[in-house]
């Protein structure tokens, strides 16, 4: 697309700043004019009627490649500099050579820049004109018909080759573009998944510091020793819930050390049911189909769907009992957790209950909360083994 910046210069895309940032380099115009300069020449040796290259001519073959170095500034006005020496050089009889060099390279620049319409229209008009303006100044040799379908074929394929390179060039900044897009796609995941982790274990293992720590202030001086019992599982959870918070945070620094705890899954739920327990809610677990192998991102969301929903259990219900259920599909896994307790607090679409259901819907599986008919509430997640194509 073409167009003007704030500054008044044009704009031409992110591949036109690549060709940009190729013509601001010395060397290009250098290279582009000394080859137009030492072919033209030496391809006018030749002994012929036209007139022998003198220094007007080599004026007229270097205006076309020091015009190249400022072509970031104005496309348009370079492409038609270019278009009017070549017009000149061979207008004023110059003996035939690659004087149109400087031209091609700028038909070519400006249209894989995107400068489609500056390009055609230049030329669409610049050829007329130099056949006209070759006519009016009495060419001792006006080009024919043969010779101006020619010039006009070759313009056309300098065109052509613009476009070519213009394509090629934003499929591949399209390509670039989606690989930025999908690498920003997967941090961002990333980024979510470590939160939820966070979230949930911060909400388990603060909610059973919560509980320990006030079963330690009740039974401080009548019961010493199941006080200091509570205050070890303070200790001990405290300790896991810095270990996972080490993980997780190693995730965001990209940190190669390797987590002091293995991966969380259905293989730790005694861990987590045991440490419920000590905090007042008995957890009883049933097992349906025989426990198989999980994929590590099946096996973590169910982990941390039924640790959620147990800590939701002891925070939101009055219930002092919980069943946990577990079944093992032929394509599936489903983790089901219900109390009978009346709620003690609002449970609605909190953040937990969100974040139970991105973990289930992400992997492609279904997930179900809601307060149960004959009271209590119920929370259901069916986790797929893989994930549909």
């Amino acid at each position: 697309m073409e167009g003007v910046t704030q500054q008044g210069r044009p704009v031409v895309g992110a591949v036109g700043g690549r060709w940009d940032r190729w013509c601001r380099r010395p060397w290009l115009p250098a290279l582009v004019g000394a080859l137009q300069i030492a072919t033209t020449v030496a391809a006018a040796q030749r002994v012929t009627e036209r007139r022998p290259v003198d220094l007007i001519a080599v004026a007229l073959l270097a205006v076309g490649p020091l015009l190249l170095s400022v072509w970031h500034r104005a496309p348009g006005a370079v492409l038609a500099g270019n278009f009017a020496a070549a017009a000149a050089y061979y207008t004023l009889n110059y003996r035939f050579g690659p004087a149109a060099l400087s031209l091609g390279v700028a038909m070519v620049v400006t249209v894989a820049a995107g400068r489609r319409r500056t390009a055609w229209l230049v030329t669409a008009v610049g050829l007329p004109v130099y056949l006209l303006v070759s006519a009016a100044v009495g060419r001792q040799e006006p080009p024919g018909p043969v010779a101006v379908v020619a010039i006009a074929a070759v313009l056309c394929l300098l065109l052509a080759a613009g476009e070519a390179v213009r394509v090629t060039g934003e499929r591949s900044a399209e390509a670039e573009r989606a690989r930025t897009a999908e690498q920003r796609r997967r941090v961002s995941e990333e980024r979510l998944r470590v939160a939820r982790d966070l979230h949930d274990v911060l909400a388990h293992h603060v909610s059973l510091v919560n509980v320990q720590a006030n079963v330690a202030l009740r039974l401080f001086d009548r019961n010493p020793d199941q006080a200091r019992a509570s205050v070890a599982a303070i200790k001990e959870v405290s300790g896991e819930t810095l270990d996972d918070l080490r993980a997780a945070l190693a995730v965001l620094r990209q940190d190669t050390e390797a987590p002091r705890r293995p991966s969380a899954g259905l293989g730790q739920l005694d861990e987590l049911l045991a440490r419920s327990a000590e905090a007042g809610l008995r957890v009883t677990k049933t097992v349906d189909g025989a426990p198989r192998q999980l994929p590590t991102a099946v096996d973590l969301a169910a982990y941390r769907i039924v640790q959620e929903a147990v800590t939701n259990v002891r925070r939101h219900s009055g219930a002092d009992t919980a069943t946990l259920r577990i079944a093992y599909g032929e394509d599936a896994v489903t983790v089901a957790v219900h109390d009978d307790g009346p709620p003690r607090t609002r449970q609605g679409e909190g953040d937990g209950i969100a974040g139970m259901r991105e973990r289930a819907t992400g992997l492609g599986g279904t997930f179900e909360a809601g307060r149960r008919p004959g009271g209590g509430f119920r929370v259901s997640a069916w986790l797929p083994y893989r994930m549909p194509a």
